[in-house]
């Protein structure tokens, strides 16, 4: 959840093991419009989030917390009812990354009342990668879903894609995303995308992973394509579109069958082989992808981006993921439609690698 305008800094030290510190909460700020309104209270997740930034400041790095223990909730923090908020925290190390105990105390007129205390380990956050999460009437998800990745440290760019069910872009925008993109007419998964990809880069983000707003994607699927990323050299980053490989790849045989007709057709089209090309969990470099113009604005976008991006030099990674099917788990892909939508997307993309695919994958590897 996005922090900025919640809280100002009246006092802040840190001397190397210690940061005391004491804010003013804005009564203002559009969280507490949303968040029990009439009563609005700062929620636990929140004081998590203050916490890692203190940490952030005191340590001049971007933190994010990734565990807690020992969380005690004791008094409700009321921005109404509370002038201020003193968050003491004693720094230290713990396994290669920090460890921060954490108490809260509300700050009145000549009282201090402990309110809350929390141990979290925190590391650092990547900061030049984002997630961006499409939505179209998933208003039983969205939420939950935005509100675990910003609660792990990830920024999020959500993109309502024209949602028409009147609940699911009121629940994203209460998960407080790091930016929200929202149009009223349905334009399909890959424009989402694209247009999500155009937010990230204008923010100042160079990589983005999609991450789906059904439920079936993992922060640990995330992170680990991330980790990918972060373990190659800059250029070869730069020009890395990274899948997340599922252990468990449909539910049913129309899924299998259409998962392995498209890793078909990209061995043809480009000579690589993906073993999940349908896979919707992948990592994204910005900058040259939002140069390109791309055909396809439904999930045909996800088979075109892997194939003219392969012809421009790109190398295609993956990375193996879990992923989880609800049981009322809601999907938009039609069998029908989006199916003769991706084969006649494969049609194009087979005439074009003859004529332009492969002799450009050979000046790319030839002049680099």
């Amino acid at each position: 959840m996005t922090l900025e305008g919640l809280y100002s800094t009246e006092a802040f030290s840190f001397d190397g093991q210690t940061i005391d510190s004491v804010l003013v909460l804005d009564i203002s700020h559009w969280l507490f419009q949303v968040h029990f309104p009439g009563k609005p209270i700062v929620p636990g997740a929140v004081l998590l989030g203050i916490g890692a930034d203190l940490c952030g400041k005191a340590l001049g790095k971007k933190m994010r917390v990734v565990k807690v223990s020992d969380a005690r909730f004791k008094v409700a923090v009321e921005p109404s009812v509370a002038e201020k908020l003193a968050v003491s925290i004693a720094l230290g190390e713990d396994g290669g990354k920090f460890k921060a105990k954490i108490s809260y105390s509300i700050l009145r007129t000549e009282e201090k009342i402990s309110a809350a205390s929390v141990t979290a380990i925190l590391e650092e956050c990547c900061s030049d990668v984002c997630l961006v999460i499409p939505f179209y009437n998933n208003p039983d998800t969205v939420n939950n879903v935005i509100t675990s990745v910003m609660a792990a440290g990830y920024p999020v760019i959500a993109v309502n894609d024209g949602s028409t069910d009147g609940k699911s872009l009121d629940q994203a925008r209460l998960a407080g995303p790091s930016a929200l993109v929202s149009y009223e007419k349905n334009r399909g998964k890959g424009y989402a995308i694209r247009q999500g990809f155009r937010k990230a880069l204008q923010l100042g983000f160079k990589y983005a992973v999609v991450f789906d707003a059904d439920g079936q994607h993992t922060i640990s699927g995330a992170k680990s394509l991330i980790d990918k990323s972060l373990s190659l050299e800059e250029k070869q980053r730069e020009k890395t579109i990274i899948v997340g490989s599922r252990s468990k790849r449909g539910a049913d045989s129309g899924g299998k069958f259409a998962n392995n007709f498209s890793n078909f057709w990209l061995t043809v089209q480009t000579g690589r082989k993906v073993g999940d090309t349908q896979s919707g969990l992948r990592l994204y470099p910005l900058e040259k992808i939002c140069r390109t113009r791309f055909l396809g604005n439904r999930y045909e976008f996800e088979t075109e981006v892997l194939v003219r991006m392969a012809w421009r030099g790109f190398r295609l990674l993956e990375v193996p993921v879990d992923v989880v099917y609800p049981e009322d788990r809601v999907t938009h892909f039609r069998r029908g439609a989006d199916f003769t939508r991706i084969s006649l997307m494969n049609t194009f993309l087979t005439g074009g690698a003859l004529v332009y695919g492969y002799p450009r994958m050979l000046y790319h590897k030839i002049f680099g």
